[in-house]
C-alpha cells in the first residue's frame, strides 16, 4: 500500500497508465480515468497514430495524455492491431484511404475504428470519414477516388452520437461526458467542487454514477470536473451508470477525515426536459 501511494504521489501519470493498461484494480477503469482527469491528465480514445495495444502515456509539453489502447476497440482483431502498429512505424497514417490501403481491415473493423474516434483529426468529422468508408466499400478499394465536388456535404455527428458509439465500442464514453448533453438542464444544481463549502446543508447536485462498486452502499458521482463518494440508504437502488442525475443530499464527514454525499433522493434528467 505504501509503495502504491508513493508511486501515485510522485508519478501519477505513469501510475494511472499502468493501472489502466492492466484494466484497473479494485475499481472500475472509469474511476481511474476520472481520477486522471481530476489530476489534470487528458484521457483520449484509441487512435491509429498514437495508441498501442493497451493504454499508453505520451506528453505534449507539460500535459500528460493517456491514450486508450487499440485492444479495447470492439471486434478489432489482434492481427489488425499488429498490422496497424507495424505500418505506423514506417510512417503515420494520413487518412482513412491510406489506412485501408496499408492494413487489410474487415468492413466492421473499419467502421468501428472510425466511430470510436481512432481516426479523429484525419478527416473533418467521424460522420464524414464514415461516409468515405461507404465510398470505399462500394468501390471495393480505397484506391478508387471520388471527386470532391461529387461528394455530398456531411453534417458532423452530434456529441450524443459520439457518446453512444464510444459506449458501444469502448465500453464507456471517453471524448464526451454525459453531463455535457444536459448542460442547459442542470437547473440550480451545485457543482461537486463546491460541496465542501456547504457542510451538512441540503443540496442538489447534477452528476452521473461511474460504474463499479465502491463498497457497501457507496458509489462514485462525476460531473465531468471532479468525482466524489456518495452513499444512499439501503432502500435506494443504485442508479444506472452514465445517466445524468439530479441528486439531493448533504455533504457529510466522519472523524477519520472521510467525506461523502449522503443521498436522500435521486432522479434521472430526461433529455428534452
Amino acid at each position: 500500500s505504501y509503495r502504491t501511494a508513493y508511486m501515485k504521489t510522485h508519478w501519477p501519470a505513469a501510475f494511472l497508465c499502468a493501472r489502466l493498461a492492466e484494466r484497473g484494480g479494485f475499481h472500475h477503469p472509469a474511476v481511474y480515468m476520472a481520477e486522471a482527469g481530476r489530476l489534470g491528465l487528458s484521457v483520449r480514445p484509441p487512435h491509429v497514430n498514437r495508441s498501442r495495444r493497451r493504454f499508453s502515456l505520451s506528453w505534449e509539453g507539460e500535459q500528460g495524455i493517456l491514450w486508450m489502447g487499440l485492444g479495447q476497440v470492439r471486434d478489432l482483431r489482434l492481427a489488425s492491431i499488429q498490422a496497424i502498429l507495424e505500418e505506423r512505424r514506417v510512417k503515420p497514417f494520413a487518412d482513412l484511404r491510406d489506412l485501408v490501403g496499408r492494413v487489410a481491415l474487415h468492413s466492421k473493423e473499419m467502421t468501428h475504428l472510425v466511430q470510436c474516434g481512432a481516426l479523429d483529426g484525419l478527416g473533418t468529422s467521424r460522420a464524414a470519414i464514415l461516409a468515405e468508408a461507404d465510398e470505399i466499400r462500394q468501390a471495393g478499394s480505397g484506391l478508387q477516388m471520388t471527386f470532391d465536388f461529387a461528394r455530398p456535404r456531411v453534417t458532423p455527428e452530434p456529441a450524443a452520437q459520439r457518446l453512444a458509439w464510444e459506449r458501444q465500442l469502448l465500453g464507456q464514453p471517453v471524448s464526451v461526458h454525459p453531463m455535457e448533453l444536459v448542460a442547459d438542464r442542470r437547473l440550480d444544481a451545485l457543482p461537486l467542487r463546491q460541496l465542501p463549502s456547504e457542510p451538512g446543508l441540503d443540496v442538489t447536485v447534477a452528476a452521473i454514477r461511474l460504474p463499479g462498486w465502491a463498497g457497501g452502499k457507496g458509489f462514485f458521482l462525476s460531473d465531468g470536473d471532479i468525482f466524489i463518494m456518495a452513499r444512499s440508504g439501503k432502500e435506494q437502488p443504485l442508479p444506472r451508470p452514465w445517466k445524468p442525475l439530479l441528486v439531493r443530499g448533504r455533504w457529510l464527514a466522519d472523524g477519520w477525515g472521510t467525506f461523502w454525499l449522503g443521498v436522500d433522493g435521486m432522479s434521472e434528467i430526461q433529455e428534452g426536459n
